[in-house]
């Protein structure tokens, strides 16, 4: 067991073992040295589980690109799931970060998915 922080509730901490911290940082309810970032897609809203190819990430902060677009280190975990492993070398910082994900579906059609992950100072 270790001690975490939450990162949507800096002030409180919660003591997880190995599983439940993995668990927590899926839910980007923990934020560490080493985060895995998710990206899940679909056949449409709501659907099933698609695969994708071509599949980019890119970290920007600020309108400024940090990382990417690559493809390198990016993970299919199972039927359209993706995870990228975030290393600290990658962040400038705290403040907002824009992660975009850019791949193509089964229909030849580009796919975008984007989210906001705020990194609070400790």
């Amino acid at each position: 067991m270790s001690l975490v922080r939450l990162t949507i509730r800096p002030w409180e901490t919660v003591d997880a073992d190995a599983a439940e911290l993995l668990d927590l940082q899926r839910q980007g309810l923990v934020l560490t040295d080493h985060s895995v970032l998710y990206v899940n897609f679909y056949t449409y809203e709501g659907g099933p589980a698609a695969d994708v190819t071509g599949l980019t990430v890119t970290v920007s902060k600020d309108g400024t690109p940090l990382v990417g677009p690559t493809s390198d280190g990016i993970s299919r975990i199972a039927t359209g799931a993706y995870g990228w492993l975030w290393g600290e070398d990658d962040r400038d910082g705290p403040g907002d970060y824009l992660i975009a994900w850019d791949a193509t579906d089964a229909q030849d059609t580009a796919v975008h998915a984007e989210e906001t992950i705020t990194v609070e100072a400790s």
